[in-house]
């Protein structure tokens, strides 16, 4: 492998590093929200995020959204897109590794 060659994977390596420190970091800072989430939708059965009303996107929207991908890909949650005649929402209900955690959440002290 030539010169520029290492150089150019060593600063992608450097830049996926960088990365990967910064998405931790957003993790351990947004803690609370995630277990939040994990408790309200394990106290209501099912959590509902409106998705769109009559073509306008909601404000808070972008706050869960980010959240809930992340606790999706974890396999804590599930969510599926659902539509009513003006709208659209993702309903979102816990799987089974997720409901155990709940628990668990629930009982630390």
């Amino acid at each position: 492998m030539s010169s520029t060659s290492s150089d150019l994977k060593a600063i992608l390596r450097k830049t996926v590093e960088e990365d990967y420190k910064h998405r931790i970091a957003e993790i351990d800072e947004g803690f609370e929200r995630y277990k939040s989430l994990i408790l309200k939708i394990a106290e209501t059965e099912k959590w509902d995020l409106l998705a769109w009303f009559e073509g306008t996107e909601p404000e808070d929207l972008e706050k869960y959204e980010k959240d809930l991908d992340l606790l999706e890909r974890a396999d804590l949650v599930k969510g599926q897109l659902k539509y009513t005649e003006r709208n659209a929402f993702r309903e979102y209900h816990l799987t089974k590794r997720g409901a155990e955690l709940a628990k668990k959440l629930l009982n630390e002290p």
